[in-house]
């Protein structure tokens, strides 16, 4: 198992890349608070853009806690769904049930986890032994399923 840790913008978005450019069909992101400096950067979205269009068989699925302000604060990240919008899905965590984690993370297909740090300065630790990552994986799964899908962001195709 190798552990690494991410400090700053530029780590943590290469520390992104890298997991997506491994993983083959599921990238998942658990958000508890969205911080535009990583979410929001141009570096992030042409990451998943880059993932999601590499092959039509991945998803991206991003559970957000807090969207209030989502379309005004991250209106790549909106666009970016709205435009893929069977390849980056986007869903609000319910509120009658507790939440995967306490912290945010993202986890592959693959057993690697990019667990984020609570609070300033962004940062994260990287995993990709699998036993992290394999329950956090798993809480995932079962709060996306739970998780409301956010109409409100479809494109109108007007």
């Amino acid at each position: 198992m190798t552990t690494q840790r991410a400090e700053g913008i530029d780590a943590l978005n290469a520390a992104i890349a890298g997991m997506a450019a491994g993983a083959s069909r599921h990238l998942s992101c658990f958000v508890p608070a969205l911080d535009a400096a990583l979410w929001s950067s141009p570096a992030f979205i042409d990451t998943l853009r880059g993932f999601a269009t590499a092959d039509s068989r991945r998803a991206a699925r991003v559970l957000l806690v807090e969207t209030e302000g989502l379309l005004r604060d991250h209106p790549a990240l909106v666009t970016l769904a709205q435009r893929l919008p069977s390849l980056i899905l986007l869903r609000q965590t319910n509120a009658d049930f507790a939440p995967p984690a306490t912290q945010g993370f993202m986890v592959d297909d693959r057993g690697r986890l990019l667990l984020f740090d609570s609070g300033a300065p962004l940062a994260a630790t990287f995993s990709d032994g699998g036993q992290h990552a394999r329950p956090l994986a798993g809480r995932f799964d079962e709060a996306w399923e739970r998780a409301r899908p956010m109409a409100e962001l479809r494109a109108l195709g007007i």
